[in-house]
Protein backbone atom coordinates (compact mmCIF):
# COMPACT_ATOMS: atom_id res chain seq x y z
CA UNK A 1 0.00 0.00 0.00
CA UNK A 2 1.45 3.35 -1.05
CA UNK A 3 1.81 6.31 1.31
CA UNK A 4 -1.16 8.15 -0.26
CA UNK A 5 -3.51 5.18 -0.48
CA UNK A 6 -6.49 5.38 1.87
CA UNK A 7 -6.94 2.76 4.56
CA UNK A 8 -9.59 0.22 3.52
CA UNK A 9 -11.72 -2.07 5.67
CA UNK A 10 -14.11 -4.55 4.07
CA UNK A 11 -13.61 -3.03 0.62
CA UNK A 12 -14.60 0.55 1.64
CA UNK A 13 -12.14 3.29 2.66
CA UNK A 14 -12.08 5.15 5.97
CA UNK A 15 -11.10 8.19 3.92
CA UNK A 16 -12.94 9.58 0.89
CA UNK A 17 -11.39 8.40 -2.37
CA UNK A 18 -12.32 11.77 -3.93
CA UNK A 19 -11.42 14.51 -1.40
CA UNK A 20 -9.47 12.51 1.21
CA UNK A 21 -11.77 13.54 4.06
CA UNK A 22 -12.44 11.15 6.94
CA UNK A 23 -15.70 9.20 6.68
CA UNK A 24 -17.49 6.60 8.79
CA UNK A 25 -16.76 2.91 8.16
CA UNK A 26 -19.32 1.47 5.72
CA UNK A 27 -20.28 4.83 4.21
CA UNK A 28 -21.39 4.82 0.58
CA UNK A 29 -21.39 8.62 0.21
CA UNK A 30 -18.86 11.12 1.53
CA UNK A 31 -20.72 13.61 3.71
CA UNK A 32 -18.13 16.29 2.83
CA UNK A 33 -18.06 16.25 -0.98
CA UNK A 34 -20.88 13.82 -1.78
CA UNK A 35 -18.72 11.38 -3.79
CA UNK A 36 -19.73 7.72 -3.81
CA UNK A 37 -17.24 5.26 -2.28
CA UNK A 38 -16.25 1.99 -3.91
CA UNK A 39 -19.14 1.99 -6.40
CA UNK A 40 -19.64 3.16 -9.97
CA UNK A 41 -21.97 6.13 -10.44
CA UNK A 42 -24.99 4.86 -12.40
CA UNK A 43 -25.78 6.33 -15.78
CA UNK A 44 -28.57 8.88 -16.12
CA UNK A 45 -31.85 7.02 -15.98
CA UNK A 46 -34.19 7.32 -18.94
CA UNK A 47 -37.32 9.42 -18.81
CA UNK A 48 -40.30 7.67 -17.28
CA UNK A 49 -42.73 6.64 -19.95
CA UNK A 50 -45.17 4.10 -21.19
CA UNK A 51 -43.63 0.66 -21.88
CA UNK A 52 -43.86 -0.59 -25.43
CA UNK A 53 -46.86 -2.77 -26.09
CA UNK A 54 -50.15 -1.77 -24.56
CA UNK A 55 -51.67 -3.71 -21.71
CA UNK A 56 -55.07 -5.26 -22.04
CA UNK A 57 -57.93 -3.26 -20.61
CA UNK A 58 -59.42 -4.43 -17.34
CA UNK A 59 -62.39 -3.12 -15.44
CA UNK A 60 -63.33 0.50 -16.11
CA UNK A 61 -62.23 3.02 -13.52
CA UNK A 62 -64.95 3.96 -11.03
CA UNK A 63 -64.60 7.67 -10.14
CA UNK A 64 -67.00 7.32 -7.20
CA UNK A 65 -64.80 4.76 -5.46
CA UNK A 66 -62.74 6.49 -2.76
CA UNK A 67 -58.95 6.46 -2.97
CA UNK A 68 -57.76 4.49 0.02
CA UNK A 69 -54.95 6.23 1.87
CA UNK A 70 -52.29 3.62 2.52
CA UNK A 71 -51.18 3.76 6.15
CA UNK A 72 -47.38 4.09 6.29
CA UNK A 73 -45.55 1.25 8.06
CA UNK A 74 -44.18 1.87 11.56
CA UNK A 75 -41.12 4.13 11.38
CA UNK A 76 -38.19 3.61 13.78
CA UNK A 77 -37.47 6.66 15.89
CA UNK A 78 -33.91 6.87 14.62
CA UNK A 79 -31.62 4.97 12.25
CA UNK A 80 -28.64 5.55 9.98
CA UNK A 81 -28.87 6.58 6.35
CA UNK A 82 -28.15 3.55 4.15
CA UNK A 83 -26.31 5.83 1.74
CA UNK A 84 -23.90 7.92 3.83
CA UNK A 85 -24.32 6.46 7.30
CA UNK A 86 -25.50 9.76 8.76
CA UNK A 87 -28.04 9.74 11.62
CA UNK A 88 -31.72 10.09 10.64
CA UNK A 89 -34.54 10.99 13.01
CA UNK A 90 -37.71 11.04 10.90
CA UNK A 91 -41.02 12.46 12.00
CA UNK A 92 -43.85 10.05 12.68
CA UNK A 93 -45.80 8.86 9.65
CA UNK A 94 -43.22 9.70 6.96
CA UNK A 95 -42.92 7.22 4.10
CA UNK A 96 -40.10 9.11 2.35
CA UNK A 97 -37.24 10.56 4.39
CA UNK A 98 -34.59 12.87 2.90
CA UNK A 99 -31.16 12.60 4.52
CA UNK A 100 -30.04 16.04 5.66
CA UNK A 101 -26.38 15.13 4.97
CA UNK A 102 -26.33 13.54 1.50
CA UNK A 103 -29.93 14.07 0.30
CA UNK A 104 -30.62 10.37 -0.35
CA UNK A 105 -34.27 9.33 -0.01
CA UNK A 106 -35.04 6.40 2.27
CA UNK A 107 -38.36 4.60 1.80
CA UNK A 108 -40.06 2.43 4.39
CA UNK A 109 -40.91 -1.14 3.38
CA UNK A 110 -42.82 -3.90 5.11
CA UNK A 111 -42.29 -4.01 8.86
CA UNK A 112 -40.53 -0.65 8.85
CA UNK A 113 -37.53 -1.87 6.82
CA UNK A 114 -35.61 1.07 5.35
CA UNK A 115 -34.04 1.15 1.91
CA UNK A 116 -32.59 3.85 -0.36
CA UNK A 117 -34.86 4.74 -3.29
CA UNK A 118 -32.71 4.71 -6.42
CA UNK A 119 -34.88 6.58 -8.96
CA UNK A 120 -34.59 9.96 -7.27
CA UNK A 121 -34.21 13.08 -9.43
CA UNK A 122 -34.49 16.85 -9.20
CA UNK A 123 -35.07 19.98 -11.26
CA UNK A 124 -32.96 23.09 -10.79
CA UNK A 125 -34.60 26.35 -9.78
CA UNK A 126 -34.24 29.00 -12.51
CA UNK A 127 -36.36 31.75 -10.97
CA UNK A 128 -35.79 34.55 -8.51
CA UNK A 129 -38.33 36.15 -6.21
CA UNK A 130 -38.87 38.92 -8.75
CA UNK A 131 -39.31 36.65 -11.80
CA UNK A 132 -41.69 34.41 -9.85
CA UNK A 133 -43.89 37.40 -8.96
CA UNK A 134 -43.76 38.62 -12.56
CA UNK A 135 -44.87 35.20 -13.86
CA UNK A 136 -47.68 35.05 -11.29
CA UNK A 137 -48.84 38.56 -12.20
CA UNK A 138 -49.10 37.71 -15.91
CA UNK A 139 -51.19 34.66 -15.07
CA UNK A 140 -53.52 36.73 -12.87
CA UNK A 141 -54.19 39.23 -15.66
CA UNK A 142 -54.69 36.59 -18.37
CA UNK A 143 -58.20 36.44 -19.81
CA UNK A 144 -60.64 38.82 -21.49
CA UNK A 145 -62.68 39.19 -18.29
CA UNK A 146 -59.72 40.12 -16.08
CA UNK A 147 -58.00 43.50 -16.05
CA UNK A 148 -55.19 44.62 -13.75
CA UNK A 149 -55.94 41.91 -11.17
CA UNK A 150 -52.28 41.76 -10.12
CA UNK A 151 -52.03 45.54 -9.75
CA UNK A 152 -55.15 45.62 -7.56
CA UNK A 153 -54.12 42.72 -5.32
CA UNK A 154 -52.11 42.68 -2.11
CA UNK A 155 -49.13 40.30 -2.16
CA UNK A 156 -48.58 38.09 0.86
CA UNK A 157 -45.90 35.52 1.66
CA UNK A 158 -43.72 34.15 -1.16
CA UNK A 159 -41.89 30.89 -0.33
CA UNK A 160 -39.68 28.45 -2.26
CA UNK A 161 -39.46 24.76 -1.34
CA UNK A 162 -38.20 21.58 -2.95
CA UNK A 163 -41.36 19.45 -2.88
CA UNK A 164 -41.36 15.69 -3.66
CA UNK A 165 -43.62 14.39 -6.42
CA UNK A 166 -44.25 10.88 -7.63
CA UNK A 167 -44.17 10.99 -11.45
CA UNK A 168 -46.45 8.11 -12.53
CA UNK A 169 -46.47 7.03 -16.22
CA UNK A 170 -50.12 6.42 -17.08
CA UNK A 171 -51.86 5.08 -20.17
CA UNK A 172 -55.55 5.91 -20.59
CA UNK A 173 -58.16 4.45 -22.90
CA UNK A 174 -61.68 5.93 -22.68
CA UNK A 175 -64.86 5.10 -24.59
CA UNK A 176 -67.52 7.82 -24.61
CA UNK A 177 -70.71 8.86 -26.32
CA UNK A 178 -72.69 12.09 -26.51
CA UNK A 179 -74.21 14.62 -28.87
CA UNK A 180 -72.81 17.53 -30.85
CA UNK A 181 -74.59 20.54 -32.32
CA UNK A 182 -74.06 20.93 -36.05
CA UNK A 183 -76.08 24.15 -36.49
CA UNK A 184 -76.77 26.95 -34.03
CA UNK A 185 -74.82 26.48 -30.81
CA UNK A 186 -71.96 24.53 -32.39
CA UNK A 187 -68.63 24.85 -30.56
CA UNK A 188 -70.10 25.07 -27.06
CA UNK A 189 -68.15 22.08 -25.78
CA UNK A 190 -64.81 23.37 -27.04
CA UNK A 191 -65.59 26.85 -25.70
CA UNK A 192 -66.35 25.52 -22.20
CA UNK A 193 -63.68 22.83 -21.83
CA UNK A 194 -60.93 23.67 -24.33
CA UNK A 195 -57.52 25.11 -23.50
CA UNK A 196 -56.22 28.46 -24.74
CA UNK A 197 -56.74 28.65 -28.50
CA UNK A 198 -59.39 25.92 -28.34
CA UNK A 199 -61.54 28.10 -26.10
CA UNK A 200 -61.19 31.01 -28.50
CA UNK A 201 -61.98 28.88 -31.55
CA UNK A 202 -65.01 27.36 -29.84
CA UNK A 203 -66.29 30.76 -28.76
CA UNK A 204 -65.88 32.14 -32.29
CA UNK A 205 -67.78 29.21 -33.82
CA UNK A 206 -70.53 29.44 -31.22
CA UNK A 207 -70.96 33.21 -31.74
CA UNK A 208 -70.96 32.82 -35.52
CA UNK A 209 -73.66 30.15 -35.58
CA UNK A 210 -75.84 31.98 -33.06
CA UNK A 211 -75.51 35.25 -34.99
CA UNK A 212 -76.45 33.49 -38.20
CA UNK A 213 -79.51 31.99 -36.53
CA UNK A 214 -80.56 35.38 -35.15
CA UNK A 215 -80.13 37.08 -38.53
CA UNK A 216 -82.12 34.35 -40.20
CA UNK A 217 -84.95 34.81 -37.72
CA UNK A 218 -85.27 38.51 -38.58
CA UNK A 219 -85.29 37.97 -42.34
CA UNK A 220 -87.92 35.54 -43.57
CA UNK A 221 -86.37 35.50 -47.04
CA UNK A 222 -83.15 34.04 -45.67
CA UNK A 223 -83.02 30.29 -45.32
CA UNK A 224 -82.30 29.38 -41.70
CA UNK A 225 -80.20 26.35 -40.83
CA UNK A 226 -82.08 24.70 -38.00
CA UNK A 227 -80.01 23.25 -35.14
CA UNK A 228 -78.99 19.68 -35.86
CA UNK A 229 -77.92 17.20 -33.23
CA UNK A 230 -75.32 14.63 -34.27
CA UNK A 231 -74.65 11.56 -32.14
CA UNK A 232 -70.98 10.91 -31.38
CA UNK A 233 -69.38 7.67 -30.20
CA UNK A 234 -65.59 7.70 -30.01
CA UNK A 235 -62.48 6.48 -28.18
CA UNK A 236 -59.75 8.52 -26.49
CA UNK A 237 -56.18 7.33 -25.95
CA UNK A 238 -53.84 9.38 -23.74
CA UNK A 239 -50.36 8.89 -22.31
CA UNK A 240 -49.27 11.13 -19.46
CA UNK A 241 -46.50 11.34 -16.87
CA UNK A 242 -48.83 12.38 -14.06
CA UNK A 243 -47.24 14.17 -11.06
CA UNK A 244 -48.71 13.39 -7.64
CA UNK A 245 -47.54 15.44 -4.65
CA UNK A 246 -45.94 13.12 -2.10
CA UNK A 247 -46.78 15.18 0.99
CA UNK A 248 -50.13 14.56 2.63
CA UNK A 249 -52.08 17.77 3.24
CA UNK A 250 -50.31 19.64 0.42
CA UNK A 251 -53.46 19.72 -1.74
CA UNK A 252 -52.64 23.21 -3.03
CA UNK A 253 -49.31 21.85 -4.31
CA UNK A 254 -51.05 19.29 -6.54
CA UNK A 255 -50.75 20.41 -10.21
CA UNK A 256 -54.01 20.91 -12.11
CA UNK A 257 -55.20 21.05 -15.74
CA UNK A 258 -52.81 18.38 -16.98
CA UNK A 259 -49.57 20.16 -15.95
CA UNK A 260 -46.42 18.07 -16.44
CA UNK A 261 -42.84 18.77 -15.40
CA UNK A 262 -40.10 19.24 -18.01
CA UNK A 263 -38.49 15.89 -17.28
CA UNK A 264 -35.90 16.31 -20.04
CA UNK A 265 -34.17 18.81 -17.70
CA UNK A 266 -34.01 16.51 -14.68
CA UNK A 267 -30.77 15.30 -13.07
CA UNK A 268 -29.84 12.90 -10.30
CA UNK A 269 -30.71 14.41 -6.94
CA UNK A 270 -27.83 16.31 -5.35
CA UNK A 271 -28.63 18.25 -2.22
CA UNK A 272 -25.74 20.63 -2.88
CA UNK A 273 -27.63 21.90 -5.95
CA UNK A 274 -30.61 23.05 -3.88
CA UNK A 275 -28.77 26.14 -2.68
CA UNK A 276 -29.87 25.64 0.92
CA UNK A 277 -33.59 25.70 0.03
CA UNK A 278 -35.85 23.66 2.31
CA UNK A 279 -36.13 20.06 1.00
CA UNK A 280 -39.38 18.38 2.03
CA UNK A 281 -39.76 14.73 3.00
CA UNK A 282 -42.96 12.90 2.12
CA UNK A 283 -45.62 10.61 3.57
CA UNK A 284 -47.39 9.30 0.43
CA UNK A 285 -46.31 5.86 -0.80
CA UNK A 286 -45.87 5.02 -4.47
CA UNK A 287 -48.86 2.65 -4.36
CA UNK A 288 -51.10 5.44 -3.11
CA UNK A 289 -49.70 7.81 -5.76
CA UNK A 290 -50.65 5.31 -8.47
CA UNK A 291 -54.24 5.26 -7.21
CA UNK A 292 -54.37 9.06 -7.27
CA UNK A 293 -52.87 9.09 -10.78
CA UNK A 294 -55.70 6.80 -11.95
CA UNK A 295 -58.25 9.23 -10.50
CA UNK A 296 -56.56 12.16 -12.28
CA UNK A 297 -56.47 10.16 -15.52
CA UNK A 298 -60.27 9.80 -15.38
CA UNK A 299 -60.55 13.57 -14.96
CA UNK A 300 -58.26 14.26 -17.94
CA UNK A 301 -60.14 11.80 -20.18
CA UNK A 302 -63.51 13.30 -19.26
CA UNK A 303 -62.26 16.82 -20.01
CA UNK A 304 -60.94 15.67 -23.40
CA UNK A 305 -64.29 14.02 -24.22
CA UNK A 306 -66.18 17.23 -23.38
CA UNK A 307 -64.08 19.08 -25.96
CA UNK A 308 -65.36 16.74 -28.67
CA UNK A 309 -69.07 16.87 -27.81
CA UNK A 310 -71.48 19.50 -26.55
CA UNK A 311 -73.33 17.04 -24.30
CA UNK A 312 -71.40 14.11 -22.78
CA UNK A 313 -73.81 11.27 -22.01
CA UNK A 314 -71.52 8.49 -20.80
CA UNK A 315 -67.83 7.62 -20.51
CA UNK A 316 -65.86 4.57 -19.39
CA UNK A 317 -62.18 5.09 -18.53
CA UNK A 318 -59.53 2.34 -18.42
CA UNK A 319 -56.31 3.71 -16.84
CA UNK A 320 -53.10 1.70 -16.49
CA UNK A 321 -50.33 2.96 -14.23
CA UNK A 322 -46.67 1.92 -14.27
CA UNK A 323 -43.75 2.21 -11.85
CA UNK A 324 -42.55 5.79 -11.75
CA UNK A 325 -39.87 7.87 -10.07
CA UNK A 326 -39.48 10.42 -7.32
CA UNK A 327 -38.82 14.02 -8.36
CA UNK A 328 -37.94 16.91 -6.06
CA UNK A 329 -39.14 20.07 -7.84
CA UNK A 330 -38.52 23.72 -6.87
CA UNK A 331 -41.96 25.20 -6.23
CA UNK A 332 -42.83 28.84 -5.56
CA UNK A 333 -45.94 29.35 -3.42
CA UNK A 334 -47.39 32.87 -3.52
CA UNK A 335 -50.20 34.16 -1.34
CA UNK A 336 -52.25 37.24 -2.29
CA UNK A 337 -55.55 38.90 -1.51
CA UNK A 338 -57.97 40.35 -4.07
CA UNK A 339 -60.84 42.45 -2.70
CA UNK A 340 -60.41 40.82 0.69
CA UNK A 341 -60.40 37.22 -0.59
CA UNK A 342 -57.29 35.14 0.11
CA UNK A 343 -55.92 33.27 -2.93
CA UNK A 344 -52.71 31.54 -4.02
CA UNK A 345 -50.51 30.82 -7.03
CA UNK A 346 -48.20 27.80 -7.46
CA UNK A 347 -45.28 28.16 -9.90
CA UNK A 348 -42.76 25.58 -11.15
CA UNK A 349 -39.34 27.12 -10.53
CA UNK A 350 -37.80 25.02 -13.29
CA UNK A 351 -39.98 26.22 -16.16
CA UNK A 352 -41.79 29.29 -14.82
CA UNK A 353 -45.19 27.74 -15.59
CA UNK A 354 -48.16 28.08 -13.23
CA UNK A 355 -48.97 24.66 -11.78
CA UNK A 356 -52.10 25.57 -9.84
CA UNK A 357 -53.76 28.64 -8.42
CA UNK A 358 -56.83 30.73 -7.74
CA UNK A 359 -57.90 33.92 -9.52
CA UNK A 360 -61.17 35.83 -9.92
CA UNK A 361 -63.28 34.67 -12.85
CA UNK A 362 -64.50 38.21 -13.53
CA UNK A 363 -62.60 41.38 -12.61
CA UNK A 364 -62.94 44.36 -14.95
CA UNK A 365 -62.80 47.07 -12.30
Amino acid sequence: MGPTSPVRIGGLSLFCNQCGGKIADGSVFCNLCGAKQGVVVPAQAPQPGIPQGGASMGQPYNPSAPVQAAAPPPMPQNFKCNSCGGPMKPSAGLALVVCEYCGAVTTMGAGGAAEVFQKHFMLNNKMTNETAMESGGKWLNKGIFRRKVAERSELGAVTLKYVPYWVVPTSVVADFQGTKNAGAGAGAGMMMHGDGKQKAAGAALFALTMAAAAAGGQNRNVQVNQPQVVRVRDRIQLQRNIPVVAVRGYSQYQPEDGFTFELQNKSNFDKRQTGGVDVQSGDVSEAEAKAQAAALAHKFAEREAKKRVDNLESIQVYPTTYDGELLHAPVWFMEYAHKGKQMFILIDGGSGQVMNGERPAFALW
